[in-house]
C-alpha cells in the first residue's frame, strides 16, 4: 500500500490533468502511519513493556530523517545553482522549516498571506505532509501514553469504565479522531486552503488506521468477499483520485472517501489468491516500489522543480517519464547507501547518537539556508538614480532624453531579488486589510495631520495600496497628509467583484461588507477633500448588487462609487490599470533572463486589454469631474509594455509595481494633476 500511496502522489505531480485528486495518496500514507504505529504500540503495551517514547523517537529518526536531510542538502545546492535568485529566500525558508518538520505550518501561513499566495514551487513543498507525519510520530505516543495512564489510574480507583488497556486506547482514539474530523470539516468550510495543511485537521485520518489495528489487530479477512471489498476498497482511493479537483472541498468529509478505501484494503486483503489485491501488491515491481518509496517520494519533486531551469522549458511527457525513473534510481541508491547503513548500522545506533544527528543535521541545514538567503540580496551593483539624471526610469521613454535602450544602459538597481522581497516584506506594512477581514485598517502618509495644507484618502485593492511610495512622495511635496483605506483584492465600487478561482464567496462577502463601512466613513470625514482610487480591474468580473440592477457592473460600479463621493464634496482620482504582464513574477523573470530583459517584455494590445473597465469608467467619468491618471506611456511604448524601464525594474511580482517605480512616476502623476 506504501507503493500505491506514494504512486499516486508521483503521478500526479507528473500528470495533474490526469490525476485531479491531488494528494490523496498522503491521505492513504497517513492511515497506513496511523496503522502501523498504533500496532507496534499495542504490541509493547500488550507484552508488558513499557512505552519508552525516546527509544520510540529514536528509532523514527534512524528511519526517516538521514535521508530526508540528505536530500533537503542536495535540494539546497540544486537551488543555488539553477534556481532564479528571486527564488531563494522563499527555497531556503521552506526548506529550512522542512529540516525541522514545521513546513506545513509555512505553507497554511502562506496559504492566507496575501503577499504570498501566488509563489513559486520550492523544492521543499513537498515536505509538508512528512512534517504532519513527524509531528503525530512526536505526539501520538504521549497520547497514547496519557491514555494508558488515565485508564489505569480510575482503574485503581475502581471507577473505569473499560476492560482492558486496548478498550481504553480505542475510546481515547475514537474521541481524538471523531474531534480532529469535526474540526476539519468546519475548517474545511472557512479556509479550505488553511485546511489542507495544518495537522489537527489531518488527525483523524491517523486515528482511523489506529482503529483499524486495534479493533482487527494482525487479522485480514479472506475470500471472495473479502477480495471484493479489497477491490472496492482501491476503487474507492481511484475514484477520489480522479474525480476529485481543485473545487472539491478538502480534507473535510471528502477525504472520508480515500480514508475508508485505505481502511478496506488493511483489513480484507488477505486473500493470496490470483488477481487478488494481496497478489497483485505482492509481486516484486510493487514490493521493491513498497521498499523504495520513502526515497522516491523525497527525490520526485526536487526533480520536478529544476527540471525545468535547467531545459528552460515545460516538461514533455518523454521527460516526465525520465524524471519518473531517475527519480525510482537515486530512491534505490539512497536506500542502499543512506537509509539502510545508517537505520542498520552502529554510527546512530544509540538513542544519543541518534539525538546528536538530529541536532547537527539540522542546524547545518538551517545555516546554509540563511547563507542562501544572504547571498540572495548581494547588491548588483547598478549606478544610482543620481548618475543617471533624465534617463532613470520612466524618462528613457521620452523620445527628447535621447537615452538608448529602453531598459537601461545599467543593470537595474536594487536588482530583481531585492524588488521581489517588496512582496514578502512590505514597505506599509500592516496598512491593508486581509482577503478575509472586513475591519478598516488605516495608516497616515505624507505630512502630520496638523502641517498639512490638505488631507487626501486612497482607496481599493492592492494595486492601489502599490501606489502608495508615490503618494507618500507626493504628499510630502505638497504637504498633504494621506488617509490610507485598502484591501488585498477588493476594489472600491459597488458592484460584486467575482474571481472564479475562489473556491467559496467568503472573500467575496467580506468584500462587500468592507467597502460599505469604507464609504460610510469616508463621506462622513469632512476633512478628506481628495480620494485617489485604483484597481487591478482586469482580474475581476463584476456581477450587481443584492440592493440594485446594474446595466454594466463592471464599469458602473466605478461610477457609482464615484458619484456618491463627489456628492459628498470630494474630487475623485483614479489611476488607469497599470499593464498586465505574462503572468510570471517579473523580477524572477528577469532573474531567469539576465542578458534578455526584453523575454520579460509584453505586446502592448495584451498588456492593454479590452476589460481595463476602471480606465474606461475613468474616462467616462471624465465630464463629470473624475480626474483620470493615464500612465500608459510611462509603462509601453506603440509596441511594447517594459519590465525594465531605465534600469528600473517595474514590477514587483506579476502585477504590483514596485516602489522604486512607483516613486520614479511622482514628476508625471503631479503634472496630470
Amino acid at each position: 500500500m506504501r507503493a500505491v500511496a506514494v504512486l499516486v502522489v508521483v503521478l500526479y505531480h507528473l500528470w495533474p490533468q490526469r490525476l485531479t485528486g491531488g494528494y490523496i495518496g498522503v491521505d492513504v500514507f497517513f492511515v497506513i502511519s496511523g496503522y502501523l504505529i498504533t500496532s507496534h504500540m499495542y504490541r509493547d503495551v500488550r507484552d508488558g513493556s513499557p512505552i519508552g517514547l525516546l527509544r520510540f523517537w529514536a528509532r523514527r529518526i534512524r528511519r526517516l530523517l538521514p535521508a530526508s536531510i540528505f536530500v533537503l542538502l542536495v535540494s539546497l545546492l540544486g537551488v543555488a545553482l539553477w534556481v532564479p535568485s528571486t527564488l531563494w529566500e522563499v527555497s531556503a525558508r521552506q526548506i529550512g522549516a522542512s529540516v525541522l518538520y514545521v513546513q506545513n505550518w509555512i505553507l497554511a501561513g502562506d496559504s492566507v498571506d496575501y503577499s504570498a499566495l501566488d509563489n513559486d514551487a520550492t523544492a521543499a513543498q513537498h515536505y509538508w505532509s512528512l512534517s504532519v507525519e513527524e509531528q503525530f510520530y512526536f505526539v501520538w505516543p504521549i497520547l497514547i501514553a496519557a491514555l494508558l495512564y488515565l485508564s489505569r489510574r480510575r482503574a485503581a480507583a475502581g471507577r473505569t469504565m473499560f476492560t482492558s488497556s486496548r478498550s481504553a486506547m480505542i475510546a481515547g482514539i475514537a474521541v481524538i479522531g471523531a474531534v480532529s474530523l469535526i474540526y476539519s470539516v468546519t475548517l474545511t468550510s472557512q479556509s479550505p486552503s488553511v485546511a489542507y495543511f495544518v495537522t489537527p485537521t489531518r488527525v483523524w485520518e491517523f486515528a482511523a488506521g489506529g482503529l483499524v489495528a486495534l479493533i482487527f489487530g494482525s487479522r485480514q479477512f479472506q475470500g471472495r468477499r473479502a477480495t471484493a471489498f479489497a477491490w472496492a476498497g482501491l476503487a474507492l482511493i481511484a475514484f477520489a483520485s480522479l474525480a476529485y479537483s481543485g473545487s472539491t472541498p478538502f480534507p473535510g468529509w471528502t477525504a472520508a472517501v480515500p480514508v475508508a478505501g485505505t481502511a478496506l484494503v488493511l483489513v480484507c486483503s488477505g486473500s493470496t489468491a490470483a488477481l487478488s489485491p494481496r497478489w497483485w501488491l505482492s509481486r516484486r515491481p510493487m514490493t521493491f516500489l513498497g521498499d523504495v518509496s520513502y526515497g522516491l517520494y523525497l527525490w520526485h519533486w526536487p526533480l520536478i522543480v529544476f527540471a525545468p531551469y535547467i531545459l528552460s522549458h515545460d516538461l514533455a511527457t518523454l521527460e516526465k517519464v525520465l524524471l519518473l525513473l531517475a527519480s525510482v534510481l537515486l530512491a534505490w541508491i539512497t536506500k542502499l547507501t543512506i537509509e539502510d547503513p545508517l537505520r542498520r548500522g552502529p554510527l546512530l545506533r544509540t538513542s544519543r547518537r541518534a539525538y546528536a544527528f538530529t541536532g547537527g543535521g539540522m542546524a547545518v541545514t538551517v545555516a546554509l539556508c540563511f547563507g542562501l538567503t544572504a547571498a540572495a540580496y548581494v547588491s548588483p551593483g547598478g549606478a544610482p538614480a543620481a548618475e543617471l539624471g533624465p534617463c532613470y526610469g520612466p524618462g528613457a521613454l521620452a523620445s527628447g532624453n535621447d537615452c538608448g535602450p529602453v531598459t537601461g544602459n545599467e543593470p537595474p538597481n536594487p536588482g530583481p531579488a531585492l524588488v521581489a522581497k517588496q512582496n514578502t516584506e512590505p514597505l506599509y506594512k500592516g496598512c491593508q486589510t486581509g482577503l478575509a477581514g472586513t475591519d478598516i485598517v488605516s495608516c497616515g502618509l505624507g505630512v502630520e495631520p496638523d502641517k498639512a495644507k490638505a488631507t487626501v484618502a486612497v482607496v481599493g485593492d492592492s494595486h492601489a495600496t502599490a501606489w502608495f511610495p508615490a503618494l507618500d512622495a507626493l504628499a510630502a511635496e505638497r504637504n498633504w497628509h494621506v488617509k490610507t483605506y485598502t484591501k488585498a483584492s477588493c476594489p472600491a465600487t459597488t458592484a460584486v467583484r467575482v474571481l472564479p478561482a475562489e473556491k467559496n464567496d467568503v472573500n467575496q462577502r467580506s468584500c462587500v461588507a468592507w467597502n460599505q463601512k469604507v464609504n460610510q466613513q469616508l463621506v462622513a470625514d469632512k476633512s478628506i477633500s481628495t480620494v485617489f482610487t485604483a484597481a487591478y480591474s482586469t482580474a475581476y468580473t463584476f456581477a450587481s448588487p443584492q440592493d440594485k440592477a446594474l446595466q454594466d457592473p463592471a464599469i458602473d460600479g466605478f461610477k457609482d462609487r464615484w458619484r456618491g463621493w463627489m456628492a459628498a464634496g470630494k474630487k475623485v482620482v483614479a489611476f488607469d490599470d497599470v499593464p498586465r504582464t505574462n503572468g510570471e513574477y517579473v523580477p524572477t523573470c528577469l532573474a531567469k533572463n539576465p542578458d534578455n530583459a526584453l523575454a520579460c517584455a509584453m505586446p502592448r494590445p495584451k498588456a492593454y486589454p479590452d476589460n481595463t473597465v476602471i480606465g474606461r469608467a475613468g474616462e467616462a467619468m471624465g465630464r463629470e469631474g473624475v480626474k483620470w491618471v493615464s500612465l500608459r506611456e510611462q509603462f509601453c511604448d506603440p509596441k511594447l509594455c517594459y519590465p525594465v524601464i531605465g534600469s528600473i525594474i517595474v514590477f514587483r511580482d506579476h502585477s504590483h509595481i514596485s516602489a522604486e517605480y512607483a516613486r520614479a512616476l511622482v514628476p508625471f502623476i503631479s503634472s496630470r494633476l
